[in-house]
């Protein structure tokens, strides 16, 4: 005895005591490496997975567990279809017990999946109790429910009573248990499989048991059929589950030739029978659990993303039925692409056609006229009944060639019946089982052959008995007992010992001439149907004739209406994704730490939530359908629709969640492109005098860009200003557009000047004046026209001219009213009011006019955050979407702008 173990190095006083008994033991210890002995180890876990547990036979198309589940109710139990039903406890017990060595669980999940009528095509159990339900319901316990085979069940298994598959041992060698079972329609087509192996998996999806058989018979009537003229029979998949196939003919073609794809199936719906405003889901998609989908579409109006519903309700009993509620005058057909496109009520079903083959494949069905070589490959299980008919058995081999084929017994069979995994396309798969009803039936034959060959063996005795009747009723009365007996009526009338055994043990009443007579007639019929069975064993067109009529019985007795509609390629439905968006009105709060929410109403400021330490930065009232764009000191531009944003009294969430933002970037704009809260024109008496007309330069300075007037966007217009002192506009319209997590860049700070970055974003109507203020305290004011409108991001030009290094832009005003102020703090602790119609109107890119004769300027200070118009205005204006709110931008801690017509005022 050879046993392998690891290296040595490193074991244990365990393992070592353990090394040194086997090695006393005689028995020869091998040292492998871990490597080499994990690698050897999962390839026999792989081999087994795969041939054992995860893939289906090509000929029965039952995984092991499921063939051991039905053969154990057969012919263990006795549940068959006529029969009682039995505790689905009592079938996985003796499934575990004497076939399946795994554990009960396993045993049972695969009893009750071929119970469940939306999980096969024709089930193979009927079940009593809970078996689950299309809801995801589970199934009741094993020791509740109860179980016995269908009828369709019992067409894979009443052929094995004929000796037509292979046996081998059970796991314990306790008993034996069926190869393969004969099953007489193509299970694994019409049921499918799915299963995931080690390194390969397989997706076969279901099909409708008449199409099947009667692509079988059109492969049997011509071996060299093609698949598209297979596909004329087998046009598709028919799902339990009903639904629609979206596949164009040609893709469908495509998938049965390759044996793989993807299939697109959708459930279906109709308009309510009798209200106007709902329609009704009539099928879901097979492998979907109603429950799941009914709650993703509740879950979809809920959010308000399916604004043509209002309501979904689940009015199913033994069909599906959910029932959609539909907003006065909504769009059917655009809710129910929406759900298509957003729910699993419409899948792709991934299609993989591999299964297992036997390890020595026979011929094709019509490669050989002679069948002779087909049944080569049979076993001959049946040993002669008696030395003494080896001559008669003899006879009957010379007649029929097939008897003289190999006699290899189980264990030879049982090496034959190894497997090998293959994906195969349509034709192969059906070829596959036509072979193999070739072989069950040539096995049927001749098992039936070898009963009526011994049946009329034992006639022929009868007859020469009873020609000498008295003579061997005499010899009998004179033996002592049926020992003696047996031998002297061999010898006497030359029977054999099969032949005086069955005289012997006929009864009295059966020596009458009626019975002569009858046994004579039964004799007659016997050779009769000897010779038939001969004519059918070297006739290869009479067998397909055979098989052929088993199709078409299976056909016509079990096969229902095609379920699944194969309509091609849905035509797209037209719609804009505004189309699916509630049109509410709501506020829209953005911090100035960067946490972002719509609120549908607040009583005042101070009620809003928001993050300790953090403070209300930006306030608009939007309508769901507007989008919100952010802007961020590294001249990034992030859009999102508003009805993206969180609904919420709460604190919202942070912009990082919808948007990629870097380390240290802040907020320093926010743009409502909701109409109402752009800029609007002020009196233009109230405009402080400029002292110079701004311009669009056409040529700009060194470095700096600039467009012509014919290429000038239409105001609104952004304008961006750096710590550095440049500035840029451009239009507004260029954010509108939702963009990716990344955003856009709208402008690119000096990469020469150390931290520089974007401390101001404002709107602009066009007619606005620009005051700039600086850290050294000086300031300017000039036109915002004299900034060149860009089309793409860029470094912008000088708007004022820095005094050093550390100089820096610490607030920005945006303005076309005289009076309007910047408040900002000083070095020395006060506060400076910087109003715009004090300081004079001057030509960009200057240095600008001191305020302070000593220190600097350190902070803007913010101006209070007022919702504009009043709340009570606000909610009297929502209805007529004709108002919006007033906010000032406060300034960032660390140098930001402000801005006092940024939105409309009234």
């Amino acid at each position: 005895m050879a046993r392998r173990v690891g290296g040595r190095s490193g074991l244990g006083g365990r393992e070592e005591r353990l090394l040194r008994r086997a090695q006393s033991q005689g028995e020869v210890v091998e040292e492998v490496s871990l490597a080499e002995a994990t690698r050897s180890r999962y390839l026999n876990y792989a081999l087994s997975v795969i041939t054992s547990r995860a893939l289906p036979d090509v000929r029965d198309g039952l995984k092991p567990v499921q063939r051991r589940i039905l053969y154990a109710m057969w012919a263990d139990l006795k549940a068959g279809a006529t029969g009682r039903f039995v505790k689905s406890a009592a079938v996985v017990g003796e499934v575990m017990k004497s076939y399946h060595p795994h554990g009960d669980q396993s045993i049972y999940d695969a009893l009750v999946r071929m119970a469940q009528d939306f999980s096969l095509r024709c089930p193979l159990i009927e079940g009593y109790g809970n078996f689950g339900s299309i809801d995801g319901d589970p199934p009741a316990a094993m020791r509740y429910t109860e179980a016995r085979l269908t009828a369709a069940a019992e067409e894979l298994l009443v052929e094995l009573r004929e000796q037509t598959v292979e046996f081998r041992a059970n796991y314990a060698a306790t008993t034996r248990e069926p190869v393969v079972l004969p099953a007489r329609w193509p299970n694994l087509l019409v049921n499918g499989a799915s299963g995931i192996a080690v390194g390969m998996a397989t997706t076969i999806p279901p099909h409708n048991l008449k199409e099947v058989c009667n692509a079988l018979i059109a492969l049997l009537d011509n071996p060299e059929i093609t698949i598209d003229k297979l596909h004329r029979h087998l046009p598709g998949p028919d799902f339990p589950t009903g639904g629609v196939v979206l596949n164009s003919a040609e893709d469908l073609r495509g998938i049965y030739a390759n044996g793989h794809g993807t299939i697109k199936l959708r459930g279906t719906w109709e308009p309510h029978p009798e209200r106007k405003e709902a329609v009704v889901i009539t099928s879901i998609p097979y492998g979907v659990e109603k429950d799941d989908l009914v709650a993703k579409i509740g879950e979809l109006i809920g959010k308000g993303q399916v604004p043509q519903l209002v309501n979904v309700k689940d009015l199913s009993d033994e069909a599906i039925r959910i029932v959609l509620d539909l907003r006065p005058g909504a769009n059917a057909e655009a809710a129910m692409a929406y759900l298509y496109k957003n729910t699993s009520l419409q899948i792709n079903h991934h299609v993989n056609m591999t299964c297992l083959l036997p390890a020595l494949p026979n011929q094709r069905v019509g490669d050989n006229a002679d069948a002779t070589a087909v049944r080569a490959t049979l076993a001959d299980e049946l040993e002669p009944f008696d030395l003494d008919e080896s001559e008669w058995d003899a006879d009957a081999a010379a007649s029929d060639p097939a008897s003289t084929t190999l006699a290899a017994g189980l264990d030879q069979g049982e090496e034959r019946s190894a497997s090998v995994p293959e994906r195969l396309d349509l034709k192969t798969m059906l070829s596959h089982f036509l072979d193999f009803r070739m072989e069950v039936v040539i096995r049927k034959l001749r098992h039936e052959l070898r009963q009526v060959r011994r049946r009329i063996h034992i006639l022929e005795g009868f007859e020469i008995v009873f020609n000498r009747l008295d003579e061997a009723i005499r010899l009998i009365r004179a033996s002592n007992g049926k020992a003696d007996a047996a031998p002297k009526l061999a010898t006497r009338f030359g029977l054999s010992a099969l032949q005086a055994d069955a005289i012997l043990e006929t009864k009295l009443y059966r020596l009458g001439k009626l019975e002569i007579d009858e046994i004579l007639r039964e004799l007659a019929e016997r050779r009769a149907r000897a010779e038939e069975l001969r004519r059918l064993l070297g006739d290869e067109a009479a067998r397909k004739g055979l098989i052929r009529d088993d199709l078409k019985r299976i056909a016509k007795t079990y096969g229902t209406p095609r379920r699944t509609r194969i309509e091609g390629p849905a035509p797209e439905v037209e719609f804009r994704e505004e189309d699916y968006i509630v049109d509410e009105d709501a506020w829209v709060i953005v911090t100035r730490d960067g946490w972002i929410k719509r609120q549908r109403s607040f009583t005042d400021i101070e009620s809003i939530r928001v993050r300790d330490g953090d403070r209300v930065g930006w306030l608009f009232r939007a309508r769901a359908r507007r989008t919100l764009t952010v802007l961020t000191s590294r001249g990034m531009a992030y859009t999102t629709r508003v009805h993206d944003l969180v609904m919420t009294t709460g604190h919202g969430e942070p912009i990082s969640k919808l948007f990629s933002l870097e380390d240290n970037e802040r907020i320093v704009g926010v743009v409502c492109h909701d109409p109402r809260c752009l800029p609007v024109h002020a009196d233009p008496a109230d405009h402080a005098a400029p002292k110079r007309q701004g311009v669009l330069l056409a040529t700009a300075a060194s470095g700096e860009e600039s467009s012509s007037d014919n290429s000038q966007p239409q105001p609104p217009y952004v304008v961006v200003v750096t710590a550095g002192g440049k500035a840029l506009r451009f239009s507004l319209a260029a954010l509108a557009a939702v963009s990716t997590r990344k955003g856009r860049a709208v402008m690119r700070p000096d990469p020469d000047r150390p931290n520089d970055e974007v401390v101001a974003a404002l709107v602009s109507n066009g007619h606005d004046q620009v005051m700039l203020a600086t850290t050294s305290a000086r300031v300017i004011r000039f036109a915002v026209t004299e900034i060149p409108v860009v089309s793409g991001p860029a470094k912008g030009v000088l708007a004022i001219r820095l005094q050093d290094e550390t100089d820096r832009v610490l607030g920005v005003l945006l303005t076309d009213r005289a009076q309007d102020t910047l408040t900002v703090k000083t070095s020395r602790g006060g506060t400076l009011e910087l109003k715009a119609g004090k300081h004079p109107l001057t030509s960009r890119g200057g240095k600008g006019t001191g305020v302070l004769q000593r220190g600097t300027l350190v902070e803007v200070l913010p101006h209070p955050v007022q919702p504009w118009p009043s709340l009570d205005q606000a909610q009297t204006d929502a209805d007529a979407h004709a108002h919006a709110l007033t906010v000032d931008h406060a300034a960032h801690p660390n140098g930001a702008a402000a801005s006092t017509n940024g939105h409309p005022r009234r």
